[in-house]
């Protein structure tokens, strides 16, 4: 928590965000990647490594685990990033005993986050019907392989990105910053009225990039890194002149 560099449960003054404050969030995530581009590049895809092995080792159930776990892994993430931007240490750690130091915060934090993962499974129900629903929510390729395009399958990933939008500074705003998860959602909501023209640009780059990444698996790479720039954003909106 940064209580003395951060209001405790309001955002900066109100004001209106140019479409082209998105580059500069790009700006900032590229130059934090030159300083240690492998090392970030594993941390990005450490939540994603898993979620694999979960699904793979965890007979039926192993997606549905691996969303609840998923979330507890990515916040661990964040907080190795923070320390990493702040300190120049990712700290595993001390990022570890940050994390269950608020068990009640990380929990909701994490059903939160599995939210989104329920809205992709409705939305394969309504594309596919509830054969693909289920198939999607267990991971079952086979049953996917033949019920569902990847048309289908791309606008199953996309239909994240809205609810994904409400958690956008919702998880570094409560982690990071200390303050309840409702005031952190409410403080997100804000910042998605007055900021929508860049998070509209940033909403749109990710879904262009997420419909095309069953036709071109490659885009995961920058997908990856792209989650990046959801750090800074929260850092312009909250936490500016800060490390």
């Amino acid at each position: 928590m940064h209580a003395p560099d951060i209001a405790a449960t309001t955002t900066q003054a109100s004001r209106r965000w140019p479409t082209g404050r998105l580059l500069h969030w790009l700006a900032r995530s590229a130059g934090m990647l030159r300083r240690a581009p492998l090392r970030l590049f594993l941390l990005a895809l450490l939540p994603m490594l898993v979620e694999l092995v979960l699904q793979l080792g965890v007979p039926v159930a192993g997606v549905v685990v691996s969303k609840l776990v998923v979330p507890l892994v990515s916040m661990w993430a964040l907080l190795m990033l923070d320390q990493f931007v702040r300190g120049g240490r990712f700290a595993p750690l001390q990022a570890g005993r940050r994390l269950r130091a608020r068990p009640a915060t990380v929990a909701v934090l994490a059903l939160l986050s599995a939210v989104v993962f329920a809205g992709q499974v409705a939305m394969a129900g309504v594309l596919a019907g509830p054969a693909a629903a289920g198939a999607f929510a267990l991971g079952d390729s086979a049953v996917l392989a033949t019920t569902v395009t990847r048309l289908q399958i791309a606008l199953v990933l996309a239909s994240g990105l809205p609810l994904g939008m409400l958690l956008l500074t919702t998880l570094p705003r409560a982690l990071l910053d200390g303050i309840p998860a409702r005031a952190a959602l409410r403080d997100n909501l804000r910042l998605l009225r007055e900021g929508w023209r860049p998070l509209g640009a940033y909403l749109l780059l990710n879904a262009v990039l997420l419909l095309a990444l069953p036709y071109q698996p490659w885009l995961l790479l920058p997908l990856l890194l792209l989650g990046y720039v959801s750090y800074w954003i929260y850092r312009d909106a909250f936490a500016d002149g800060i490390g």
